[in-house]
Protein backbone atom coordinates (compact mmCIF):
# COMPACT_ATOMS: atom_id res chain seq x y z
CA UNK A 1 0.00 0.00 0.00
CA UNK A 2 1.24 3.46 -0.87
CA UNK A 3 1.26 6.22 1.71
CA UNK A 4 -0.78 9.20 0.53
CA UNK A 5 -1.19 12.72 1.84
CA UNK A 6 -4.37 14.74 1.99
CA UNK A 7 -5.29 18.17 3.32
CA UNK A 8 -6.47 18.35 6.93
CA UNK A 9 -10.26 18.86 6.66
CA UNK A 10 -10.52 21.61 9.30
CA UNK A 11 -8.32 24.04 7.35
CA UNK A 12 -9.42 26.93 5.16
CA UNK A 13 -7.26 28.33 2.37
CA UNK A 14 -7.10 30.63 -0.60
CA UNK A 15 -4.61 30.96 -3.42
CA UNK A 16 -3.57 34.57 -4.04
CA UNK A 17 -1.05 35.40 -6.78
CA UNK A 18 0.34 31.83 -6.94
CA UNK A 19 0.76 31.63 -3.15
CA UNK A 20 -1.50 29.67 -0.83
CA UNK A 21 -2.60 31.18 2.46
CA UNK A 22 -3.79 28.51 4.90
CA UNK A 23 -5.83 29.29 8.01
CA UNK A 24 -6.43 27.05 11.01
CA UNK A 25 -9.52 28.63 12.58
CA UNK A 26 -9.29 26.72 15.87
CA UNK A 27 -5.90 28.30 16.61
CA UNK A 28 -6.16 31.51 14.56
CA UNK A 29 -2.89 30.46 12.97
CA UNK A 30 -2.06 31.00 9.34
CA UNK A 31 0.59 29.69 6.98
CA UNK A 32 1.71 30.87 3.57
CA UNK A 33 3.28 28.79 0.82
CA UNK A 34 5.57 29.78 -2.02
CA UNK A 35 4.57 28.85 -5.59
CA UNK A 36 6.09 25.35 -5.41
CA UNK A 37 4.40 24.65 -2.07
CA UNK A 38 1.18 25.96 -3.58
CA UNK A 39 1.60 23.59 -6.56
CA UNK A 40 1.79 20.67 -4.11
CA UNK A 41 -1.14 21.99 -2.06
CA UNK A 42 -3.32 22.37 -5.16
CA UNK A 43 -2.54 18.81 -6.19
CA UNK A 44 -3.52 17.47 -2.75
CA UNK A 45 -6.71 19.55 -2.92
CA UNK A 46 -7.78 17.51 -5.96
CA UNK A 47 -7.14 14.14 -4.30
CA UNK A 48 -4.80 12.50 -1.78
CA UNK A 49 -1.37 12.08 -3.40
CA UNK A 50 1.60 9.84 -2.83
CA UNK A 51 5.07 11.23 -2.32
CA UNK A 52 6.07 10.01 -5.78
CA UNK A 53 3.07 11.70 -7.42
CA UNK A 54 4.00 15.00 -5.78
CA UNK A 55 7.65 14.68 -6.78
CA UNK A 56 6.61 14.03 -10.40
CA UNK A 57 4.23 17.01 -10.38
CA UNK A 58 6.91 19.40 -9.09
CA UNK A 59 9.65 17.97 -11.31
CA UNK A 60 7.52 18.29 -14.44
CA UNK A 61 6.41 21.80 -13.47
CA UNK A 62 9.80 23.30 -12.60
CA UNK A 63 12.18 23.52 -15.53
CA UNK A 64 15.88 23.52 -14.77
CA UNK A 65 15.56 21.71 -11.45
CA UNK A 66 17.16 18.32 -10.93
CA UNK A 67 15.25 15.36 -9.54
CA UNK A 68 17.43 15.06 -6.43
CA UNK A 69 16.68 18.66 -5.39
CA UNK A 70 12.95 18.22 -6.07
CA UNK A 71 12.88 14.99 -4.06
CA UNK A 72 14.63 16.60 -1.09
CA UNK A 73 12.38 19.67 -1.20
CA UNK A 74 9.15 17.63 -1.44
CA UNK A 75 10.27 15.36 1.41
CA UNK A 76 11.05 18.36 3.63
CA UNK A 77 7.76 20.06 2.80
CA UNK A 78 5.72 16.91 3.48
CA UNK A 79 7.55 16.47 6.80
CA UNK A 80 6.70 20.08 7.73
CA UNK A 81 3.08 19.66 6.62
CA UNK A 82 2.70 16.56 8.81
CA UNK A 83 4.43 18.17 11.82
CA UNK A 84 2.19 21.25 11.56
CA UNK A 85 -0.92 19.05 11.13
CA UNK A 86 -1.68 20.61 7.74
CA UNK A 87 -1.99 17.25 5.99
CA UNK A 88 -3.08 13.81 7.06
CA UNK A 89 -1.34 10.60 6.13
CA UNK A 90 -3.58 8.08 4.43
CA UNK A 91 -2.75 4.42 3.90
CA UNK A 92 -4.21 3.64 0.49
Amino acid sequence: MAQKYGIEPELSWRVIDDEAVILRMSETTYYSLNPVGTMIWNEMEKHPCSRDELIEKVFSGCEGTDLKTVTTDVDELLKDFVQQNLVVEINA
